[in-house]
Formats: structure tokens, C-alpha cells, sequence
């Protein structure tokens, strides 16, 4: 017996899927509803376990809408640095001594950057200090 071909038959690839090592809300959720789907409704999950994961659910979005508003702070802090720039600013120092309160003093802007131990960081005439420390602006 023969085989007459058809077509051509040609293998497209397909793209690679990206592998996620951490997990996000969505895939949080579509695991939920996938045991959901498959448990077995003889033995339903119980309402304490639904509503435990229904609960870190909602953990892990508040957790992600807090870190994008953290995020676009932290932008809006060093936009906001930039321009203090050539101009004057009052600023705490903490004092030599641990008993005493911080000193106000003031210096000149020369340059902004960004430190991820202390935030953003104003270099001035005198010396480096945190956003943070900034009381005043001229």
C-alpha cells in the first residue's frame, strides 16, 4: 500500500514561555480557581480554607498596589530633588552629641543622587544629607 503526501507539512516553533519564579495575583488566582474547578465535590474545600486564601489573595494585591505607590514616591522625591539644584535649602543636622537636638543649618545644592540605603541624598556645599533632613527651601 502507498501513501500519496498530502501537503507539506512544516514545523513552526513556537515562542519560548516566559518561566516566572515569583508568582503574581493572577497566577495566585488562577491556581484558586483551578482547585476549585477540581476538587471533588463529595468532599467540597471547606469554607475556612476558601476564605483563608480568598484573604491572602487580597494581601497579596494590597501588597502590590502599596509597592507601586511606593514606587512612584520614590520618583516623585527625586524629580523633586532635581530641582532643588543651585538653590538653598535648611536642613536638620544631627548634632555631635547624642543628648543635644539636631542643628539647622543651610548650604547650597550642587548635586542629587540616589543612595538605596538612604533614599535620595542632596549633596551640598555643606555636605551630603537625606531628603528627609530638609526642613526648608529658598
Amino acid at each position: 500500500m502507498t501513501v500519496n503526501q498530502i501537503g507539506n507539512s512544516v514545523y513552526i516553533p513556537q515562542p519560548q514561555r516566559e518561566i516566572k519564579q515569583d508568582l503574581d495575583k493572577d497566577a495566585f488566582l488562577r491556581l484558586l480557581v483551578t482547585q476549585l474547578a477540581n476538587q471533588d465535590p463529595t468532599n467540597p474545600m471547606e469554607d475556612r480554607d476558601f476564605i483563608a486564601q480568598m484573604a491572602q489573595f487580597s494581601s497579596l494585591e494590597q501588597m502590590m498596589n502599596m509597592t507601586k505607590q511606593l514606587e512612584k514616591m520614590a520618583v516623585t522625591n527625586q524629580t523633586l530633588a532635581v530641582s532643588y539644584i543651585g538653590r538653598a535649602v535648611a536642613f536638620l543636622q544631627d548634632s555631635p552629641d547624642p543628648s543635644l537636638p539636631p542643628i539647622e543649618m543651610a548650604g547650597i545644592v550642587t548635586e542629587v543622587w540616589f543612595d538605596p540605603k538612604h533614599g535620595v541624598v542632596l549633596v551640598t556645599d555643606k555636605g551630603d544629607i537625606r531628603l528627609d533632613q530638609v526642613i526648608g527651601v529658598a
